[in-house]
């Protein structure tokens, strides 16, 4: 059933997006007087036909989009030179033309947002949480370094309004690592701090080690052969209570487990808006307990480490070792660290290095790793703000789109673990159309509106952006572009994109879970 709904939110928000994207082009041929020869809702020969004045509109058998062709766009196709078709017509009705494509993305987002922000949906808070594993030691919050603590609310970010977590992210996400100056609220008294982000190694984000508040714990993996997945378990569920004890944080939940191996707990679980009853045994086992010292011997932070897909793929890439001997499986560090018990020992974790001892904890496991969910804010607005908020909203988010795409281009992130195609994007809506439900998969159709409004207007060949950018040049030299010299530009575009579309896809493959499990 889940993979039935990630198909079709996939199919339905690329789907539609793109169908908008090719009427805008068609709308605008008729504004100016150019002739449409097929408009197809879909991919593939024409299942359903209707030729309406010059113009096939169909409805192919691959749900994906569809396109728009007008009389005489091909350059190497004969034209009779009448207005209606696409070359033999004056470049400003052209740039009409392919302008109204990307602009049609635009006015769908606007209008999503403009309906959505009058009928009402949820935001994650602006109140923020710090993991206790982030407020110490070497992989200490710049937040919680500033002062910033669990439950704050974040308002201001360098004098911008904060309403959701998402304006956090944006506004560390474009700092350029620079000072923020972080205005918050704790118990009705407001607190100004001055916060220096960190660029995170995975993405090369900007990050100031915070996450939405919650009070609900959120399954967000399953170990293989864990008795939780055993159990029925799924990623994202939200665990309620626990023999009928509601718990409010990762720690306190850690301990009732910790505290309760090879005894049955009764788990009230959340999935889908639907309440479910679960009773797992946790199972007693091996958890690494290590507490650095610094050089004068001072206790410093102290780290557990479990079995996990995230320390696998360190023991894989042989990038753990204790004593400068590299630990292949967990069961070997097991090894090390009981051979090692109550000495001095130098452990390695990638590029972090710690001194101090280990030692062996036996503790109840369900074999999960959890987060807090996000607590929601209500976001609706009256008819008039609703109407300022659908110009701004999408405004904000081009500029944060543009300002990504430059961070990209100069190298600031990482472009594979930011740059996202059609399959990732499919991922995305799936996940937020299963697991957060009809408004917030509204919400994400109408940015990927607009960014498909953003990429289609940069200045790449072959896109809409490079022909408008031809249109202009001949409207302004009042004639065409040498065929020969628009030939090889397009040429050349074409191997361009072709090349980045099959990084993007190849790219978005490796970072599905079936696939990073599959070699692992």
């Amino acid at each position: 059933m889940i993979y039935v709904i990630y198909i079709t939110a996939g199919l339905i928000l690329l789907g539609l997006c793109i169908f908008v994207h090719e009427l805008g082009h068609l709308l605008g041929g008729k504004m100016v007087g150019i002739k449409a020869k097929t408009f197809s809702i879909g991919y593939g020969r024409g299942i359903i036909k209707k030729k309406i004045g010059g113009t096939t509109y169909q409805i192919a058998p691959i749900p994906f989009g569809g396109y728009c062709q007008f009389y005489g766009e091909d350059p190497s196709e004969e034209r009779t030179g009448q207005g209606f078709e696409f070359l033999s017509a004056h470049p400003l009705r052209r740039i009409v033309t392919v302008a109204m494509g990307p602009l049609f993305n635009l006015f769908f987002g606007i209008i999503i947002f403009f309906v959505m922000n009058m009928v009402g949906y949820s935001k994650d808070t602006n109140q923020v949480h710090i993991p206790e594993q982030m407020r110490s030691g070497s992989q200490v919050s710049p937040a919680y370094a500033a002062g910033i603590r669990s439950g704050d609310r974040i308002v201001k970010i360098n004098g911008q309004e904060i309403q959701s977590f998402s304006d956090i992210q944006a506004a560390v996400l474009f700092s350029g690592g620079k000072k923020l100056d972080v205005t918050l609220e704790r118990n009705g008294k407001s607190f100004l701090y001055a916060v220096n982000p960190k660029t995170h190694e995975g993405s090369g984000r900007y990050e100031i080690g915070v996450m939405p508040f919650g009070s609900r714990i959120l399954v967000v993996e399953l170990m293989e052969g864990g008795v939780a997945l055993l159990a029925g378990l799924r990623e994202m569920d939200e665990i309620i209570s626990i023999n009928g004890v509601a718990v409010n944080s990762e720690a306190e939940f850690s301990r009732y487990i910790n505290t309760h191996a090879d005894m049955p707990v009764r788990f009230r679980i959340m999935r889908k808006r639907a309440i479910i009853e679960k009773v797992i045994t946790p199972r007693l086992s091996d958890v690494i307990r290590f507490q650095t010292v610094d050089a004068q011997g001072n206790a410093g932070e102290s780290l557990s480490i479990m079995k996990s897909k995230n320390l696998q793929k360190y023991l894989d890439k042989g990038l753990i070792t204790v004593d400068r001997r590299i630990i292949p499986s967990y069961d070997a560090l097991i090894r090390a660290v009981r051979e090692n018990q109550g000495k001095k020992i130098a452990l390695q974790i990638d590029s972090e290095k710690y001194t101090g001892s280990a030692e062996i904890e036996k503790v109840g496991l369900i074999g999960i790793f959890q987060a807090v969910a996000p607590d929601q804010v209500r976001v609706q607005y009256g008819v008039g703000e609703a109407l300022v908020q659908s110009f701004v909203e999408p405004y904000e988010f081009i500029i944060i789109n543009l300002k990504g795409l430059g961070m990209l281009i100069t190298g600031k992130m990482k472009i594979r673990e930011n740059l996202s195609g059609p399959i990732r994007i499919a991922k995305i809506a799936g996940d937020v159309a299963y697991y957060k439900g009809v408004p917030d998969f509204i919400i994400l159709m109408a940015k990927i509106s607009i960014i498909l409004m953003v990429m289609n207007l940069l200045p790449i060949p072959v896109v809409d952006g490079s022909h408008l950018i031809f249109f202009l040049i001949e409207a302004i030299r009042r004639k065409p572009m040498s065929q020969k010299v628009m030939e090889r530009i397009q040429t050349v575009g074409i191997i361009i994109l072709i090349t980045l579309s099959a990084f993007v896809i190849i790219n978005d493959i490796s970072m599905l879970p079936a696939i990073q499990n599959f070699f692992r």
